[in-house]
């Protein structure tokens, strides 16, 4: 890992071809490898929130893509279009918590 504080790489960040990566501490770059993440292990309440965003982003999406039901949800979250889709997703995880402590799943 390299610090730089070359002024080509002020305010640099993100990755280059999934070899380097640039990011920003402070007033400093910090150049490292990209992250090998083939051997992580994810515990199941991780894979279970993955399995709640995939069905959350299907949601918005179905709804976003329908004018009639995009317009309700507009309405009902108060929220403009730019942050529907936000909005949408937070409604759906409330949602899901909501269903879980009324069957006893988790306790709140």
């Amino acid at each position: 890992m390299a610090i730089s504080e070359n002024f080509l790489f002020k305010k640099l960040s993100g990755h280059v071809g999934k070899q380097i990566v640039f990011k920003q501490y402070g007033d400093k770059t910090v150049v490292s490898k990209y992250p090998d993440m083939s051997k992580r292990k994810l515990s199941p309440k991780q894979l279970r929130v993955n399995e709640i965003m995939e069905e959350a982003n299907d949601d918005a999406k179905r709804i976003l893509a329908d004018e009639e039901l995009r317009n309700a949800a507009q309405v009902r979250l108060n929220v403009t279009r730019n942050r529907l889709y936000t909005a949408l997703i937070k409604e759906y995880f409330k949602n899901v918590r909501s269903a879980q402590e009324n069957d006893g799943i988790i306790d709140g």
